[in-house]
């Protein structure tokens, strides 16, 4: 009798233990669906509820637009000799370009499909000029203007002079090279029977030109920024010394 009480006992604690679990599960398993429900349904529509008292609800989306790039323009000299110049850049495709020379607008012309655009034939002053220029797209909207560009129209050729040596000297050393020196007037391109020589700050030029024994002409030529030309050329002798 005892055993079949206990036995009855123990059915009856597995069976509590089996409806534990399962209200277990259960609870597990109801949880886990209302989380989902919870971040998939009605998060949404409890914002949308609380973005009706949101002070920004009446505010529309802002749209970003592209900014418009002023042009570029290539290769901008410093000085120029005419008193007409042409000037090529780059632009957003489709887009106007004005460009202003020494205040008013000179020009107009529209940048082309890879960009490029030209202007030729502005009119400049003699002597210093300011040139920029700005992109208009098809509503009206104007970029920032380029940066200030200064060109200087200079027809005058540099002075020049060689001062060393003279014109019919005769020179005599051990290494068959002549020390050619000179000076100029403003910035230049210097060069010496074609060779390249080095302007020094206060205008001055040097060059050791090799030679050969007998008469030696001697070229020198300056170039200015605006590109002209001045040249001067000298005629020599030189000995070789005996050791």
């Amino acid at each position: 009798m005892a055993s079949r009480n206990y036995k009855s006992q123990q059915q009856t604690t597995e069976e509590e233990l089996s409806k534990r679990l399962m209200l277990t599960l259960l609870g597990i398993v109801g949880i886990i669906v209302f989380c989902f429900l919870a971040v998939f349904v009605f998060a949404p529509t409890v914002g949308a509820f609380f973005g009706l008292f949101s002070k920004y609800r009446n505010q529309q989306e802002t749209t970003i637009t592209a900014r418009l790039n002023p042009p570029i323009f290539n290769n901008m000299p410093d000085a120029v000799k005419e008193t007409t110049m042409s000037i090529n850049g780059y632009a957003q495709p489709g887009v106007k370009v004005r460009i202003y020379v020494n205040g008013p607008q000179a020009g107009e012309t529209v940048a082309a499909a890879d960009g490029g655009f030209t202007f030729t034939n502005l009119n400049l002053n003699q002597g210093k000029n300011t040139i920029f220029g700005k992109a208009i797209d098809s509503t009206g909207t104007e970029s920032d203007k380029t940066d200030n560009y200064s060109v200087t129209v200079d027809n005058t050729k540099p002075k020049l002079e060689i001062t060393s040596p003279k014109d019919k000297d005769t020179v005599s050393n051990l290494d068959k090279r002549i020390i050619v020196t000179g000076k100029v007037d403003k910035k230049s391109t210097i060069t010496v029977n074609g060779k390249m020589a080095i302007l020094k700050p206060d205008l001055t030029f040097e060059f050791l030109l090799g030679v050969d024994e007998g008469d030696v002409t001697i070229k020198v030529e300056a170039t200015d920024t605006a590109g002209n030309v001045s040249d001067q050329s000298i005629k020599v002798k030189y000995q070789k010394q005996s050791n």
